[in-house]
Protein backbone atom coordinates (compact mmCIF):
# COMPACT_ATOMS: atom_id res chain seq x y z
CA UNK A 1 0.00 0.00 0.00
CA UNK A 2 1.37 3.37 -0.99
CA UNK A 3 1.96 6.10 1.61
CA UNK A 4 -0.30 8.42 -0.40
CA UNK A 5 -3.17 5.96 -0.04
CA UNK A 6 -2.55 5.66 3.69
CA UNK A 7 -2.49 9.42 4.17
CA UNK A 8 -6.01 9.73 2.72
CA UNK A 9 -7.52 7.32 5.24
CA UNK A 10 -9.13 8.26 8.51
CA UNK A 11 -8.89 5.99 11.55
CA UNK A 12 -12.23 4.26 10.97
CA UNK A 13 -11.48 3.72 7.27
CA UNK A 14 -8.04 2.31 8.05
CA UNK A 15 -9.51 -0.02 10.68
CA UNK A 16 -12.14 -1.26 8.25
CA UNK A 17 -9.52 -1.76 5.54
CA UNK A 18 -7.32 -3.69 7.97
CA UNK A 19 -10.23 -5.97 8.84
CA UNK A 20 -11.07 -6.50 5.16
CA UNK A 21 -7.44 -7.32 4.32
CA UNK A 22 -7.19 -9.77 7.22
CA UNK A 23 -10.40 -11.46 6.07
CA UNK A 24 -9.11 -11.71 2.51
CA UNK A 25 -5.81 -13.12 3.73
CA UNK A 26 -7.62 -15.90 5.62
CA UNK A 27 -9.70 -16.72 2.51
CA UNK A 28 -6.56 -16.89 0.38
CA UNK A 29 -4.82 -19.13 2.93
CA UNK A 30 -7.76 -21.57 2.89
CA UNK A 31 -7.92 -21.53 -0.92
CA UNK A 32 -4.18 -22.14 -1.22
CA UNK A 33 -4.36 -25.06 1.23
CA UNK A 34 -7.26 -26.52 -0.74
CA UNK A 35 -5.42 -26.18 -4.07
CA UNK A 36 -2.28 -27.76 -2.64
CA UNK A 37 -4.29 -30.68 -1.27
CA UNK A 38 -5.96 -31.17 -4.66
CA UNK A 39 -2.58 -31.03 -6.40
CA UNK A 40 -1.20 -33.68 -4.03
CA UNK A 41 -4.25 -35.84 -4.74
CA UNK A 42 -3.70 -35.54 -8.52
CA UNK A 43 -0.02 -36.42 -8.07
CA UNK A 44 -0.99 -39.59 -6.25
CA UNK A 45 -3.44 -40.40 -9.06
CA UNK A 46 -0.62 -39.83 -11.54
CA UNK A 47 1.61 -42.30 -9.65
CA UNK A 48 -1.20 -44.84 -9.64
CA UNK A 49 -1.68 -44.43 -13.39
CA UNK A 50 2.08 -44.79 -13.94
CA UNK A 51 2.19 -47.96 -11.83
CA UNK A 52 -0.61 -49.44 -13.97
CA UNK A 53 1.08 -48.36 -17.22
CA UNK A 54 -1.71 -45.94 -18.19
CA UNK A 55 0.39 -43.26 -19.87
CA UNK A 56 -2.50 -41.03 -21.00
CA UNK A 57 -4.05 -40.91 -17.50
CA UNK A 58 -0.60 -40.35 -16.01
CA UNK A 59 0.04 -37.30 -18.25
CA UNK A 60 -3.46 -35.88 -17.67
CA UNK A 61 -3.12 -36.23 -13.87
CA UNK A 62 0.31 -34.57 -13.92
CA UNK A 63 -1.06 -31.71 -16.03
CA UNK A 64 -3.99 -31.20 -13.64
CA UNK A 65 -1.61 -31.25 -10.68
CA UNK A 66 0.63 -28.65 -12.35
CA UNK A 67 -2.38 -26.40 -13.07
CA UNK A 68 -3.50 -26.53 -9.44
CA UNK A 69 0.03 -25.78 -8.20
CA UNK A 70 0.27 -22.80 -10.58
CA UNK A 71 -3.02 -21.40 -9.25
CA UNK A 72 -1.77 -21.89 -5.70
CA UNK A 73 1.45 -20.00 -6.51
CA UNK A 74 -0.51 -17.09 -8.01
CA UNK A 75 -2.66 -16.90 -4.90
CA UNK A 76 0.45 -17.01 -2.70
CA UNK A 77 1.81 -13.96 -4.54
CA UNK A 78 -1.46 -12.12 -3.96
CA UNK A 79 -1.47 -13.27 -0.33
CA UNK A 80 2.03 -11.85 0.14
CA UNK A 81 0.83 -8.53 -1.24
CA UNK A 82 -2.14 -8.51 1.14
CA UNK A 83 0.12 -9.36 4.07
CA UNK A 84 2.38 -6.41 3.20
CA UNK A 85 -0.71 -4.17 3.12
CA UNK A 86 -1.74 -5.50 6.53
CA UNK A 87 1.69 -4.69 7.95
CA UNK A 88 1.58 -1.19 6.41
CA UNK A 89 -1.87 -0.59 7.90
CA UNK A 90 -0.84 -1.88 11.32
CA UNK A 91 2.15 0.45 11.27
CA UNK A 92 0.11 3.43 10.06
CA UNK A 93 -2.92 2.93 12.32
CA UNK A 94 -1.41 4.53 15.46
CA UNK A 95 -0.10 7.43 13.38
CA UNK A 96 -3.50 7.98 11.77
CA UNK A 97 -5.19 7.91 15.17
CA UNK A 98 -2.70 10.41 16.57
CA UNK A 99 -3.40 12.83 13.71
CA UNK A 100 -7.12 12.71 14.30
CA UNK A 101 -8.51 15.76 16.09
CA UNK A 102 -10.49 14.97 19.15
CA UNK A 103 -11.45 18.43 20.41
CA UNK A 104 -15.12 19.05 21.06
CA UNK A 105 -15.68 22.77 20.41
CA UNK A 106 -18.84 22.88 22.55
CA UNK A 107 -17.07 21.32 25.49
CA UNK A 108 -14.14 23.68 25.01
CA UNK A 109 -16.52 26.67 24.99
CA UNK A 110 -18.14 25.48 28.19
CA UNK A 111 -14.74 25.11 29.87
CA UNK A 112 -13.60 28.53 28.65
CA UNK A 113 -16.83 30.09 29.84
CA UNK A 114 -16.36 28.58 33.25
CA UNK A 115 -12.77 29.78 33.52
CA UNK A 116 -12.98 33.20 31.88
CA UNK A 117 -16.65 34.06 31.89
CA UNK A 118 -17.23 33.68 35.61
CA UNK A 119 -14.20 35.80 36.46
CA UNK A 120 -15.25 38.59 34.11
CA UNK A 121 -18.85 38.78 35.27
CA UNK A 122 -17.75 38.85 38.91
CA UNK A 123 -15.63 41.98 38.34
CA UNK A 124 -17.15 45.36 39.06
CA UNK A 125 -17.11 48.15 36.49
CA UNK A 126 -14.20 50.56 36.93
CA UNK A 127 -13.06 53.56 34.98
CA UNK A 128 -12.53 52.89 31.29
CA UNK A 129 -8.78 53.50 31.36
CA UNK A 130 -6.07 53.53 33.95
CA UNK A 131 -3.00 55.72 33.68
CA UNK A 132 -0.56 52.80 33.18
CA UNK A 133 -2.87 50.79 30.96
CA UNK A 134 -2.69 50.43 27.18
CA UNK A 135 -5.74 52.29 25.76
CA UNK A 136 -6.31 49.51 23.16
CA UNK A 137 -6.58 46.82 25.83
CA UNK A 138 -10.12 46.46 27.19
CA UNK A 139 -10.68 47.27 30.82
CA UNK A 140 -12.90 45.24 33.12
CA UNK A 141 -15.69 47.75 32.57
CA UNK A 142 -15.53 47.43 28.79
CA UNK A 143 -15.37 43.65 29.10
CA UNK A 144 -18.55 43.71 31.12
CA UNK A 145 -20.14 45.99 28.51
CA UNK A 146 -19.09 43.57 25.80
CA UNK A 147 -20.65 40.73 27.77
CA UNK A 148 -23.88 42.64 28.08
CA UNK A 149 -23.92 43.22 24.31
CA UNK A 150 -23.60 39.46 23.75
CA UNK A 151 -20.03 39.65 22.42
CA UNK A 152 -17.42 38.44 24.88
CA UNK A 153 -13.69 37.84 24.81
CA UNK A 154 -14.51 34.18 25.33
CA UNK A 155 -16.32 34.16 22.00
CA UNK A 156 -13.35 35.87 20.37
CA UNK A 157 -10.94 33.39 21.94
CA UNK A 158 -13.09 30.47 20.87
CA UNK A 159 -13.39 31.81 17.32
CA UNK A 160 -9.63 32.26 17.13
CA UNK A 161 -9.07 28.74 18.47
CA UNK A 162 -11.53 27.26 15.99
CA UNK A 163 -9.77 29.14 13.20
CA UNK A 164 -6.40 27.72 14.25
CA UNK A 165 -7.88 24.22 14.37
CA UNK A 166 -9.35 24.62 10.91
CA UNK A 167 -12.94 24.36 12.08
CA UNK A 168 -13.91 27.75 10.63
Amino acid sequence: MKPQELSRLDYEGASEMLLACATDAKKYEKEIASLQAQAAEWKSKARLAQDRNMEELYQAALQKSAELEAKAQELELELNSIQRDIEDLRTALPIIKAKQRSVDPDQLLAELSMLVGLEETAQTPESDTKPNQNPEEPTPGTRLGALQEGHSPVDDALAELKKKMGLL
